[in-house]
């Protein structure tokens, strides 16, 4: 009786193996400039016809090959990368398994032609099903070209399921644009269908990010650098203000590797606070260096997913450093130290502690208006700051590089919920109602009083049990003015129970509800008194540029977005 076990054949394995590599066109681009970069090249040609389905082929400068590597580099588990087990732990380059040009073959028609420097003639190899099926002698400057055509001609499932041409070459740029991105120092060529497309000169990687995603982008990024031992961090993020409804500008290299974490995208986007309910993200770029030893890249069939012996430390490293560059004067163009200053307390008075933070603080840095009279001498260092009410909702100064719009409500909401907070220790300030309110709530709401009440008191509310589901609101914060003490309590309970599952801490989402429903509205005359004191007290606090929820407060534009606007550049 025959068995029903049996060992299938090198075409089928090359096949399947070809499946967990190669997913589409923009797989095989991947792998093909990959191995040009591993090959020491300072340029690379990538031309690309029919969205990849036609022609794929790499050109490359680099060291190139012997006649005898290049036979053998088409078969599987063929390697230059490493030799021994050891190796694993030490992998600086980017391909090692020699699992890339064999599953290539296996489902296209490829031609590699390679030189070496010291070699008078290159070598070209036809591979058609992972054969070889023609060797030739040809002329050809020292590097390697590959060239991929008819990619799954003998796997017509596999390219019945490929999307949409433009959606397949979205998928090339975007691999195109990573490796372009992790080395800046190589030039790359981009044709498609016969036209160039992209021509990136080598340079820096400032000049890199701002030829791939445009100087507009490279203006709102943030740079930041960290070094702790052997770890060593680049980064550029988004500012405050300049979120996006797409994460396609979100981009993680591990010593020029481009890889997915989700430890990594928690540590950057915890760092911005919590996200606003309209799906907004942050671009950015990080660069990571470290040694080898303390990561593995060998859990991926791609390479895109790394396992770090020690995660934790550096999700830690990645938060603070993320962190303390939005709260550095990157976050906000114009802003200067002021040391000794104290904001005007006209409507909001500041407490204690945020008068003792403010020295040293951070302010805006507005210009001033001059008042020309000829008979008298001008001067502009004692003129006021100027701000502007937009609409009763947005607060409008002038600054060196424009202009900046502040939201008034999403500002004081940041300022009372760091006050609420601050309270956490002691006790608020509170101010007696002259006449104390009633409320009569439902079994609900009732139970939630009951069981943030300790927090409200710690903020400065007085409230005291009446009986039947009723209570007696007596003070309120001197943080807030008086007057609608029961819409406001009414209002808190629902935003409490809104956010109930968007925080651990108790007293935080307490503080977030409070600040929320406090907080001056869209709607509300301020004075410019009030302005330069709610201005004030904004820049004061830990993190000013969004508010608890994760909505900017501040959106800046430069004289050059406004001359762009106006066609003047």
């Amino acid at each position: 009786m025959t068995g029903k076990i049996h060992i299938l054949s090198e075409l089928l394995m090359k096949r399947i193996a070809a499946g967990e590599v190669i997913e589409r066109p923009a797989s095989v681009v991947k792998e093909l400039l990959e191995n040009a970069i591993d090959a020491e090249s300072t340029q690379i040609s990538l031309y690309i016809r029919e969205s990849g389905t036609g022609l794929i082929q790499v050109v490359d400068n680099g060291a190139g090959m012997s006649e005898d590597d290049a036979l053998i580099c088409t078969k599987r588990h063929a390697t230059s990368k490493i030799t021994a087990p050891d190796d694993l732990d030490e992998i600086h380059t980017l391909g090692f398994r020699g699992e890339a040009l064999a599953s290539i073959g296996s489902v296209s028609r490829m031609t590699v032609i390679t030189r070496q420097e010291s070699d008078t003639e290159a070598t070209q190899a036809y591979i058609e099903d992972g054969k070889i099926q023609d060797v030739q002698k040809v002329a050809f400057n020292p590097g390697t070209s590959i060239s991929v055509k008819d990619l799954f001609y003998n796997v017509p499932a596999r390219r019945k399921f490929l999307k949409s041409a433009t959606t397949e070459l979205r998928h090339i740029m975007v691999a195109f644009r990573k490796i372009a991105l992790a080395y800046p120092d190589i030039h790359f060529i981009l044709y498609i269908d016969d036209i160039k497309t992209s021509n990136l000169p080598a340079g820096t990687l400032r000049e890199r990010i701002r030829d791939l995603l445009g100087p507009e982008k490279m203006i709102n990024f943030i740079e930041f650098e960290k070094q702790v031992g052997s770890l060593s961090l680049k980064g550029y993020v988004s500012r405050p203000g300049t979120l996006r409804k797409t994460r396609d500008d979100q981009f993680f290299f591990l010593n020029h590797r481009c890889i997915t974490h989700r430890s990594l995208v928690h540590s950057v986007m915890s760092a911005f606070g919590p996200r606003p309910g309209d799906g907004l993200y942050p671009s950015y770029l990080i660069y990571i260096k470290m040694s080898p030893s303390f990561y593995d890249v060998n859990v991926h069939p791609a390479k895109q997913e790394v396992r770090f012996a020690d995660e934790k430390f550096i999700h830690d490293v990645l938060h603070r450093s993320v962190k303390e560059s939005l709260n550095s004067p990157q976050g906000i163009p114009d802003l200067h130290l002021v040391h000794g200053r104290k904001p005007d307390g006209f409507t909001f008075p500041p407490t204690k502690q945020l008068l003792n933070q403010l020295a040293g603080q951070m302010s805006l840095e507005v210009q001033r208006t001059v008042t020309v009279n000829p008979e008298l001498p001008q001067s502009s260092s004692m003129e006021p700051a100027v701000f502007w009410q937009i609409h009763k909702k947005y607060i409008l100064t002038q600054i060196k590089s424009g202009v900046t719009l502040i939201d008034q409500h999403a500002a004081h909401e940041r300022i009372l919920y760091e006050w609420a907070l601050a309270s956490k220790a002691k006790t608020g300030l509170s101010q007696q109602l002259l006449f104390p309110e009633t409320v009569a709530l439902s079994p609900d709401d009732y139970a939630m009083l009951v069981e943030i009440l300790p927090y409200l008191e710690q903020i400065g509310f007085g409230i005291r049990e009446f009986g039947n589901r009723t209570t007696i609101i007596e003070a309120v914060p001197v943080e807030i003015k008086p007057g609608h003490e029961r819409e406001l309590l009414q209002e808190m309970l629902d935003e409490y129970r809104e956010n109930q599952d968007k925080s651990r801490d108790m007293i935080e989402r307490v503080a977030a509800a409070f600040a929320c429903r406090a907080a001056i509205k869209s709607g509300e005359t301020l004075t410019q008194f009030e302005m330069a004191s709610l201005i004030d007290r904004l820049f004061a606090t830990s993190d000013p540029y969004t508010c608890p929820h994760g909505r900017p407060v501040v959106v800046n534009l430069t004289l050059e977005e406004i001359d762009k606007r106006f066609g003047r550049i």
